[in-house]
């Protein structure tokens, strides 16, 4: 996964000067209770998308549960749309020189909800999720593996050529304890 130098230093950059939220441990057992809400980047690319789609419940949502998604404003035609889904969308215009997102009001709307998990369905590298999951204050975060998930993710995925993505989710599924 290519990552620029330019968000790495940025990323390097404010892990130093910026006051990171310490999560508490977490513990995962089959005792749990999962978690009640769960934000979700969506991927960008739709050959990804449509794999993550299997996550995206339209015609049968969780019930009980506040569920967020995040996507560009790009691919938000490859998801299915719903009264009961609450897709938050960027644009190009909402991005700065680091493709990170610069748009208060985006931010805020996002940051509206406490979440009890976020995760990254992003298999490649994409900057606005990527520092969106580094600057928020979610105790179990989840991700894909890449040379920076370590700082950001509480929790990543490998993403293995010979196995089925679909798989990782349904890993996702069952460390988040949702019956699906």
């Amino acid at each position: 996964m290519e990552i620029p130098i330019r968000f790495r230093l940025l990323l390097f950059w404010k892990s130093i000067f910026n006051h990171q939220y310490k999560a508490p441990k977490i513990k995962i057992s089959k005792e749990g209770k999962g978690v009640k809400s769960i934000l979700f980047f969506l991927p960008e690319k739709k050959e990804d998308a449509k794999i993550a789609h299997y996550l995206i419940k339209a015609d049968n949502p969780l019930p009980g549960f506040t569920i967020g998604y995040v996507c560009n404003e790009k691919s938000i035609s490859y998801y299915p749309k719903s009264v009961g889904i609450k897709f938050i969308s960027y644009k190009d215009t909402d991005l700065n020189y680091f493709h990170i997102i610069k748009s208060e009001a985006l931010l805020d709307q996002i940051k509206s909800i406490q979440y009890d998990a976020l995760v990254d369905l992003n298999t490649s590298f994409c900057a606005p999720t990527s520092l969106l999951a580094f600057e928020l204050d979610i105790p179990l975060k989840i991700g894909f593996n890449s040379l920076i998930a370590n700082k950001i993710y509480t929790i990543t995925l490998e993403r293995n050529e010979n196995t089925f993505l679909e798989n990782n989710f349904q890993l996702i599924e069952r460390l988040l304890g949702l019956k699906l």
